[in-house]
């Protein structure tokens, strides 16, 4: 105030002109940006008049500086049904002449979201370059970097870039392994572009765990309808042709399999899968059978037709093997037991053997003279219900038979009963 008084006093009609040309100055940058964006707005809501009051909406919160509200209610105009379908111009001029003003000020994973949201519009090159340019802006924030990341992975994989997919990848990989308590959706992202990538590149073995681990996270009552049900369909081919996957019993009791046979046309996969859990060769030619054309419109399973043969034999010797293990129980088995079981001649049973013993199926000794294994050991497994009663019947018998040795221990030396604490 004395440095405007001391200037008013010397010259006092130069300090009024000065005082008339601060006052027609043009606005600063901040009220340019404010004008630019109230003026968008308002175009917006003459040409939208649909939804004339979300940009209402957006305009009064913008100038409070509301802005986790606004990035809410930006968010839930994106996810507008109406958008559906469209080329996602309104988006980009919405990102381009109000959010972009503002992007720096919002949570950074918000921001991710929001962004892949809006370029899920765009065709995937373009989407690309949208999120890419955010990386930069979110630095800070691994998991909104991670986000990001993934997404463009996925959108790498989509234009064949293969190569530019699994380095992204992998550099995610880190974070996600890492990274404790990261939020949900990122971990979808990811395990959703892993399984896509396996899916198209293999092994069977790693999109099935890709897969059951994107389950782990996002439920099939989650995911839309068509995608639930095409995931569904390729993790039953995964379990069928993945070379070291023996037991089905955790793929029965998920949710994707009453998935299949809700749909007609994929029941025969759900029958297929508890074929093999059960190990039912007869079932399994019957199947096959009946069901030739669908199986051979399959690739996956025309190329393993070998070795799907292989597996269901292996998947009933594991069967008959859970039969005569546990302490009542028969521990050895002929040659010809299991070749009746399996359906293979008696020359080829011992090669079979070597094979789960090999995939540590089953444990134990094979005597070549008498052409019997002893199995002490078989591979432990999710149990179906009839599985579980099998198992009390045997655990009843044992108990059975070791109360029945104890009465004849008491009986005969009745000493050992007084000495032992029973």
């Amino acid at each position: 105030d004395r440095v405007r008084e001391q200037a008013a006093a010397r010259d006092p009609r130069r300090y009024e002109r000065a005082l008339e040309q601060q006052s027609q100055a043009p606005p600063t940058r901040m009220a340019a940006v404010a004008s630019d964006v109230g003026t968008f707005l308002r175009g917006a809501r003459e040409a939208h008049a649909d939804v004339s009051d979300d940009y209402a909406r957006m305009e009064e919160l913008y100038t409070r500086k509301l802005w986790h509200q606004l990035t809410l209610a930006i968010a839930a105009f994106v996810a507008q049904p109406r958008l559906q379908g469209t080329d996602g111009d309104e988006l980009a001029q919405l990102y381009e002449h109000f959010i972009r003003h503002f992007e720096l000020k919002m949570n950074s994973l918000s921001l991710a979201k929001l962004v892949i949201a809006i370029s899920r519009f765009f065709p995937a090159e373009r989407a690309s370059m949208f999120v890419s340019a955010l990386v930069s802006k979110v630095s800070a924030d691994q998991e909104a970097v991670t986000l990001c990341k993934t997404e463009i992975a996925r959108l790498k994989l989509k234009t064949g870039d293969v190569a530019g997919c699994k380095e992204l990848l992998d550099e995610a990989q880190v974070t996600v392994d890492l990274l404790a308590g990261m939020d949900v959706d990122i971990h979808i992202s990811y395990y959703t572009t892993l399984a896509q990538y396996f899916k198209l590149q293999g092994p069977a073995m790693q999109f099935y765990k890709a897969a059951l681990l994107l389950l782990s996270y996002q439920p099939l009552d989650k995911m839309e309808p068509s995608d639930a049900l095409t995931l569904s369909f390729d993790l039953g081919l995964a379990a069928l042709v993945a070379k070291s996957v023996y037991n089905f019993g955790e793929l029965l009791q998920h949710p994707i399999v009453a998935q299949l046979e809700s749909a007609t046309e994929h029941a025969w996969l759900a029958q297929l899968l508890r074929v093999f859990n059960a190990g039912d060769i007869e079932m399994y030619e019957q199947l096959i059978g009946a069901h030739r054309a669908q199986l051979e419109a399959q690739p996956a399973l025309v190329a393993h037709a070998a070795f799907l043969k292989e597996k269901i034999a292996l998947m009933s010797l594991m069967e008959l093997v859970f039969g005569h293990v546990g302490p009542q129980a028969n521990h050895k088995l002929s040659f010809e037991l299991v070749a009746q079981r399996v359906r293979l001649p008696v020359s080829e049973v011992e090669l079979l053997l070597m094979r789960a013993m090999s995939l540590e199926l089953v444990r134990g000794e094979i005597d070549e003279i008498d052409q019997i294994i002893t199995v002490s050991w078989v591979q432990p497994r999710v149990l179906t219900a009839a599985q579980v009663a099998s198992m009390a019947e045997l655990l009843q018998g044992w108990k059975t038979q070791v109360g029945t040795s104890l009465l004849f221990l008491e009986a005969e030396a009745p000493e050992f009963g007084q000495d032992a604490n029973f």
